[in-house]
């Protein structure tokens, strides 16, 4: 097995025992397995296993892989990333630009990913802009007036 491998599935295992709240504790988690790693590594390796942070119900964020965040529909999930953390909306031409909060980018981009929006044929996030990609001007508009009623349902 080779080290990326075994990082990885020590990363899967950590994740799955316990509740990490940072990038930084997990580092030190992976330090006390003998792990040396570096954030743009962990990072990486988040994105390769789709490992997203998500809010618990008492309010705190935790690090999860897709199975621990498949209690809600997919539709709900995406619903409550857009709801929590997309603060505003735009469309130019066949893209959408979602801007959210610091540090949420990712976490909703997933979770748009993973619903597989038909309209959507790609996707890029940053640490706090996400860019969709669509089909067409008028499959962008569709997509902005899906995520405007969607921002509208506050909790």
């Amino acid at each position: 097995m080779n080290a990326k491998h075994q990082r990885q599935g020590t990363i899967r295992s950590l994740i799955e025992r316990g509740h990490f709240h940072t990038h930084k504790e997990v580092i030190a988690a992976l330090h006390t397995e003998g792990i040396d790693v570096n954030q743009g590594t962990l990072s990486k390796d988040f994105k390769e296993l789709h490992v997203i942070k998500t809010r618990l119900a008492d309010g705190q964020y935790k690090y999860v892989l897709p199975r621990y965040y498949s209690v809600e529909t997919q539709d709900e999930l995406v619903e409550r990333e857009i709801r929590d953390f997309v603060v505003s909306a735009d469309d130019a031409m066949n893209q959408v630009v979602l801007q959210t909060s610091a540090g949420h980018a990712s976490g909703v981009c997933e979770a748009i990913d993973q619903a597989e929006w038909p309209e959507i044929v790609g996707s890029v996030a940053g640490e706090n802009t996400i860019l969709l990609i669509t089909k067409s001007t008028a499959q962008a508009a569709k997509t902005l007036r899906r995520v405007k009623a969607i921002m509208k349902q506050k909790r």
